[in-house]
């Protein structure tokens, strides 16, 4: 299996990683079932789009199950059934570790023509999917359709860092509120770990962090490796901000600390 890696996501510009701080603040937000549509139609003043739809899965169960979905009602009732299976993050998340995939990552991954032409019959042009690992075999899924095809490198680029804030608003909204909430992980930081990890949230870069701080550029990434590896082995400072706001006490859910107790 050829794997496109993070090196060849295109990053947004400092202006659009300010606007996509404001989509982060907007998801924390995110509550109930109802609220779902509003999770990945938040991107569309970076990337005009027409379908979305969300849903969550289990690994090895393979099952997919749709929450929310503005894609024609047949083609989603096909796609539930046995469709899912082509898709490629789907397929990266079963074959691999990595935590946050996209269809796009996969090189070698051929979708078999009677899917494309499916997709082309219910006037689906272009599509990206994304799927998140969570505890316990926990997946989310995320899609967008009929975006430009010029502006995939930047939707792929956006999802990779959205990505796993959807999933924590996904979690808060489904499982938490039906009862099935898998506890995530208490990283147990140190005070400048959590200090740096405040400054991450805020959209700095590591020079920035090291020159408000007064240390060695070194010493931040030092840092930020051993914060990785605290919060699960995550991979990148997106996937980190999302698990450490996940485990942090406002964005758990309300009975969190009474079953701690």
């Amino acid at each position: 299996m050829i794997f496109r890696g993070p090196e060849s996501l295109q990053y947004p510009s400092r202006k659009e990683f300010q606007h996509l701080g404001e989509i982060m603040h907007h998801v924390r937000n995110v509550q109930i079932r109802a609220q779902l549509p509003s999770l990945v139609a938040a991107i569309e003043p970076l990337i005009p789009h027409e379908f979305t739809a969300c849903g969550s899965f289990y690994i090895p169960k393979n099952r997919l199950h749709i929450s929310h979905t503005s894609y024609n009602a047949e083609l989603n009732e096909l796609y539930v059934g046995r469709g899912f299976v082509t898709d490629p993050s789907i397929q990266l998340l079963e074959r691999t570790q990595i935590s946050t995939v996209s269809s796009e990552d996969c090189l070698d991954l051929v979708i078999p023509k009677e899917v494309t032409s499916l997709k082309l019959d219910f006037g689906v042009k272009t599509c990206l999917s994304i799927g998140v690992r969570g505890v316990l075999g926990f997946c989310t899924y995320f899609a967008l359709s009929n975006f430009d095809q010029r502006l995939l490198p930047k939707l792929r680029s956006t999802m990779q860092i959205l990505a796993p804030h959807f999933h924590l608003a996904y979690m808060r909204a489904t499982s938490w509120s039906e009862g099935i909430h898998p506890q995530p992980p208490r990283a147990d930081l140190t005070a400048r770990e959590e200090e740096i990890m405040r400054w991450v949230a805020e959209g700095k870069t590591n020079w920035e962090i090291s020159i408000i701080l007064h240390v060695s550029l070194n010493t931040v990434k030092f840092h930020l490796k051993n914060i990785y590896q605290k919060l699960g082995g995550v991979e990148n400072r997106w996937s980190a901000v999302a698990q450490w706001q996940g485990s942090s006490s406002e964005l758990l859910p309300p009975d969190f600390h009474k079953q701690k107790k």
